[in-house]
């Protein structure tokens, strides 16, 4: 009997289209406006990291960071003081202002300042002067402001003003987040909770989340054992649904610290003969508890968001994944890898670009061969499942279906393909072939 044909389940991952994460992505659009000198507009809500990414996107670029908050300032803190010259009114240079080399200027809480404050504020964003002051050349301006939704007590930008600068509408980034929050030893019950709920941020800012790790971290046996006052002090946080969701968890406190860095693992494991030692030694002790903790760790690391972080940084590299997996139980060697290759994030870590396996040379580099390697091995068809996976997310969001249906180039290359594909991996490829109409020609 002929399995049934279904269209593909919707591969694409949920972000808003009109904000942009506060991590890579918004690192990379700030160093482009600084290169262009252009002042731009972040807009987000508070405690999402925007002050973070503007020191990090300085850090990249090699230059200094120099933060105002407005809020705090009285119109001479930035204009300066006025002093007379003769029959002249000069103004001095406040000390805060840079007077040479280069950098990032960051005023925060630009519509939360004083309208005294906020005029001058946006002549020398959009102007780069005021008065005698001029911003030295090395340097350009961003402004971050609070959305002007009700939420907050901020005043409306005039449109004219804003048309003057790039404007950057900014969400939380739980990848960046927990990428840090691992690096900087952020407790791990909080962690663990934020990775597992996509939703954590609605609840609540990055921000809150660590003060609410600080607060854990600082608790002593006795008062972690008092439930109505984990409830108090996490309730001057958190929701109650996520303060239930955390008290929840109280079992695992003291198992969220790993003997195991999966980050060093993530990023070593094939490179370093070192690097396993801990795992095996868990393994040979037979403690199989730490070992499903793993698991966890990297299966919830490799599904979401944070596989992308992490290997743009070359925090996780395949090779290494592979090397690690091999140390732990069939199980969890199954779960790792099915979570990684049902993953769109993941696909660049096979370095295979979609779009050049679909061009004329395609056989001729190499792509053929691998896909014959990987569909022999027992142990790379997360590799074959990711190119796959590419594969129809390549042929769900082009744009122009009867262009790849009259071409006998792609129906060719993707025969090719599909011949040289485990069944399992095949189906689901064939299946988006059908829902697009394409037939593949299949090779002599």
């Amino acid at each position: 009997m002929a399995r049934p044909r279904q269209a593909p389940t919707p591969l694409a991952v949920t972000v808003p289209e009109d904000r942009i994460p506060a991590g890579p992505r918004l690192v990379a659009a700030l160093k482009a406006a600084y290169r262009a000198r252009l002042p731009v507009l972040l807009e987000g809500p508070t405690g999402i990291g925007k002050s973070e990414v503007v020191a990090e996107a300085a850090l990249e670029l090699g230059v200094e960071v120099v933060v105002l908050d407005l809020s705090l300032l009285e119109p001479p803190d930035l204009v300066g003081l006025p002093r007379i010259e003769g029959d002249v009114t000069r103004f001095v240079r406040p000390a805060i202002l840079p007077r040479a080399g280069a950098g990032l200027l960051f005023l925060e809480e630009l519509n939360r300042a004083e309208r005294a404050v906020q005029q001058p504020a946006l002549q020398l964003l959009s102007a780069r002067r005021l008065h005698e002051y001029v911003l030295p050349p090395g340097w350009s301006c961003v402004a971050a402001v609070n959305p002007d939704d009700g939420d907050y007590q901020v005043s409306t930008l005039d449109r004219a003003l804003r048309a003057r600068f790039l404007e950057l509408k900014v969400c939380a980034d739980r990848a960046t987040w927990l990428a840090w929050a691992e690096a900087n030893g952020v407790h791990g019950a909080i962690v663990g909770l934020v990775r597992a709920h996509e939703q954590a941020f609605e609840a609540a800012p990055p921000r809150t989340w660590t003060y609410a790790a600080r607060l854990l971290a600082s608790l002593e046996p006795h008062e972690l054992r008092d439930e109505d006052l984990l409830r108090d002090l996490f309730g001057g946080y958190l929701p109650s649904v996520w303060v239930e969701r955390l008290v929840a968890t109280r079992d695992q406190w003291n198992r969220a610290a790993l003997p195991v860095d999966v980050r060093v693992l993530l990023r070593d494991a094939d490179r370093e003969p070192r690097a396993l030692e801990p795992l095996r030694a868990l393994a040979k002790e037979g403690r199989s508890d730490v070992l499903v903790e793993v698991t966890a760790r990297i299966t919830s690391i490799v599904r979401g968001s944070e596989v992308q972080l992490l290997a743009t940084k070359g925090d996780l590299r395949l090779a290494a994944l592979e090397a690690l997996v091999r140390e732990l139980p069939g199980d969890a060697r199954v779960q790792i890898l099915d979570a990684l290759a049902a993953n769109p994030l993941a696909i660049p870590l096979v370095e295979l670009d979609t779009a050049q396996l679909m061009q004329a040379t395609f056989p001729q580099q190499g792509v053929l061969k691998k896909l014959d390697v990987w569909g022999r091995e027992a142990g790379a068809q997360h590799r074959v499942a990711l190119v796959v996976l590419a594969l129809r997310l390549f042929l769900e969001r082009h744009t122009d279906l009867a262009a790849l249906r009259r071409s006998n180039v792609l129906r060719a290359n993707l025969g090719h393909v599909l011949v040289r594909l485990p069944e399992r991996a095949a189906l689901p490829l064939v299946d988006a072939l059908l829902a697009a109409g394409i037939a593949p020609i299949r090779p002599a």
